[in-house]
């Protein structure tokens, strides 16, 4: 299994932090696992998912362990990596950091990530103050629940300052179809101005999820010029390149978006 990792702006802009995007490369289009895949419960073989996370360790330049990857379940909980977690045993590891959405870590040579195939991948980077990282799964039910604003406040009570984000490879607006219980439910949070939309073809509603943590992120303080938008839709890019629930089904491969401390 060769890696394919695409560098982020993240680590592009600010000294001391790398983050990446894994690109599925080479696959089988009649497998929904073929490529770059290392989430082991969506259906993937265990397998298949260690060869690839070992590509991608050697790619990034870090042991296969060093890469942390929470079970999500489109929640808010965010766990800490610190020294006490990576002393655990693995089965131990894997149970802190079950039913989890989201990681910080201060730790160097730690990549922190989430999988994704559609839902928003959500990085962060303290760029003064105590030197920290972040990574959330913000998928609709995630973004109302506000994890990213969470993780920011959890970055900046550790000590982290001028926090800048990366929104990364998600589905687009034009793409997400929700019912209209999603719509009431961005509405009351106040996230309706910009964010909410319906199709003038299919009178459907349509929810901006990268919008909406970008909105989230500047009621946190974070100026727009700090905040970072990939712009790319997991469902109708056309590189091959991103696994999408919405295009392959849920039982399928997942993109994993990481950052690190270097």
């Amino acid at each position: 299994m060769t890696a394919a990792v695409r560098p982020g702006p993240l680590g592009t802009h600010f000294p001391g932090v790398f983050d990446f995007t894994t690109l599925r490369g080479p696959h089988d289009e009649n497998n929904p696992y073929s490529g770059l895949s290392m989430c082991v419960y969506t259906g993937d073989t265990t397998s298949h998912c260690n060869s690839c996370r070992e590509a991608i360790a050697a790619e990034i330049d870090i042991t296969p362990t060093s890469i942390i990857q929470p079970r999500q379940v489109h929640g808010s909980k965010i766990v800490l990596i610190d020294d006490n977690f990576m002393r655990l045993d693995p089965e131990s590891r894997l149970a802190a950091i079950d039913e989890t959405d989201g990681t910080i870590t201060a730790i160097n040579r730690i990549a922190i990530g989430i999988n994704t195939a559609d839902c928003v991948p959500v990085l962060l980077c303290s760029t003064g103050g105590t030197r920290l990282v972040a990574a959330v799964h913000a998928g609709w039910r995630g973004t109302l629940a506000g994890i990213a604003a969470k993780a920011v406040g959890a970055m900046k009570e550790a000590g982290g300052t001028g926090i800048a984000a990366y929104i990364g490879v998600s589905i687009c607006r034009d793409c997400f179809e929700v019912g209209d219980e999603v719509v009431e439910a961005f509405a009351a949070a106040g996230m309706d101005d910009g964010i909410i939309f319906r199709s003038a073809a299919t009178g459907k509603a349509h929810i901006d999820l990268q919008a909406a943590n970008r909105l989230q992120l500047t009621r946190c303080g974070l100026p727009a010029e700090m905040i970072f938008t990939d712009g790319t839709c997991s469902k109708h890019d056309t590189s091959g390149n991103y696994f999408s629930a919405r295009r392959m089904g849920v039982n399928s491969g997942r993109t994993f978006t990481g950052i690190m401390l270097i």
